[in-house]
């Protein structure tokens, strides 16, 4: 009985003395707030006045060019580049995300596609133009920009379907559509457990709450090799019929576009 007091008057100290020291904390943190470091008057440290200098790199600056096409990427789409097949569906998947009439393999599939997205130098706006062939415009019932690795289901950036009508902007078998910060946000505002899981990229992993919701954003995943299409139809709805990885088109590519000087 003596150890059991001995132990509980040692225990309550050891937590009176952590409350202690969690007062001092807040207490310190809320003084360098407000009063600043210590010696100071709470005033904001003064710099002297500097003058301009000449600038190290001139590149003839101009505002006004950032409309311009700066960095593009394009992917290759084939039935290979889908996670899995759709035989392959999870148990218990929801309903809107189970294909309606009969699914073939990937190996079967003649299904193929090349998209090209095109930034401005400014990320104000980036240019999807997207080709199919050998699909049914008309099977068409999802088509997204994804964000993740190859192989992996990742989250919805862009829902072409969210503005209009997918197989109406496939009807010739070629999608031109300008992607805005406003298209990305859109995609963030999944509802429910499946919208939570499958609707915005995060900025961080850590942090998946934390979701982009500009163009800048979507090129940031870009650049880091995160961004692919995915055609999803009747026959392959819940992975897609044809997936593409989104790779950066080099420089002398660009140029030998015209889109270089």
């Amino acid at each position: 009985m003596r150890f059991l007091r001995f132990l509980f008057t040692t225990v309550r100290g050891v937590v009176t003395l952590l409350g202690i020291l969690a007062g001092v904390a807040i207490v310190a943190v809320l003084a360098l707030l407000f009063l600043g470091p210590p010696g100071g008057d709470g005033e904001p440290m003064a710099l002297a006045p500097k003058g301009e200098v000449e600038p190290v790199v001139d590149l003839g600056l101009d505002p006004m060019a950032g409309g311009e096409i700066g960095p593009v990427f394009q992917a290759w789409l084939s039935p290979q580049q889908e996670a899995e097949e759709e035989s392959d569906v999870p148990p218990g998947s929801p309903e809107a995300f189970l294909s309606t009439e009969p699914s073939e393999e990937r190996e079967v599939r003649t299904s193929r596609g090349h998209g090209t997205i095109a930034f401005n130098r400014e990320m104000s706006r980036a240019y999807v133009h997207l080709e199919l062939a050998n699909i049914d415009p008309d099977d068409i019932v999802l088509a997204h920009i994804h964000c993740g690795k190859p192989g992996q289901l990742g989250p919805i950036m862009v829902d072409f379907g969210a503005t209009g009508d997918v197989t109406q902007y496939f009807a010739d078998n070629v999608l031109s559509y300008e992607v805005t910060n406003a298209d990305i946000a859109a995609a963030t505002h999944g509802h429910g457990l499946v919208g939570a899981a499958t609707a915005g990229c995060p900025i961080l992993l850590q942090n998946p709450g934390d979701r982009h919701r500009t163009v800048a954003g979507m090129h940031t995943i870009a650049a880091e090799g995160d961004l692919y299409f995915n055609i999803h139809t009747r026959q392959q709805t819940f992975y897609g019929d044809i997936r593409g990885q989104l790779l950066p088109v080099s420089e002398a590519d660009l140029a030998a576009a015209g889109l270089r000087s």
